[in-house]
């Protein structure tokens, strides 16, 4: 975590130091994002057994980890299941813009890719 070191104005008693959070959370959810889809392009890359594609898969497995399974995720799942490899880093990128945990996103998409 990047800190800089912030010094009180001048006339301030003393000489207070404080640090500053120079990621915010929308920096660190970015970060979470990218790193999601590339693991989610590179897995599936790396799996190259044919198999039918499942919407249905992806929502069982989200279902399972306690995530409740309504329209956002499902249309993620879908696209996921048609979009191929572009397919499936959209699932994950929808999955994770709606706070599903990016190593769950990458499993429900790669399964609904398969």
């Amino acid at each position: 975590m990047k800190t800089t070191e912030v010094a009180a104005p001048a006339g301030a008693e003393g000489e207070h130091r404080s640090r500053i959070d120079s990621h915010s959370p929308v920096v660190r959810r970015l970060g979470l994002v990218v790193t999601a889809v590339l693991a989610a392009g590179t897995f599936s890359l790396a799996i190259a057994a044919p198999a039918q594609a499942s919407s249905a898969k992806c929502r069982e497995y989200l279902r399972a980890q306690g995530y409740v399974v309504g329209p956002k995720v499902t249309a993620a799942c879908d696209t996921g299941q048609n979009g191929g490899a572009p397919g499936t880093l959209a699932c994950v990128a929808a999955l994770v813009g709606i706070e599903v945990d990016p190593a769950h996103a990458t499993i429900a998409c790669n399964a609904a890719n398969d």
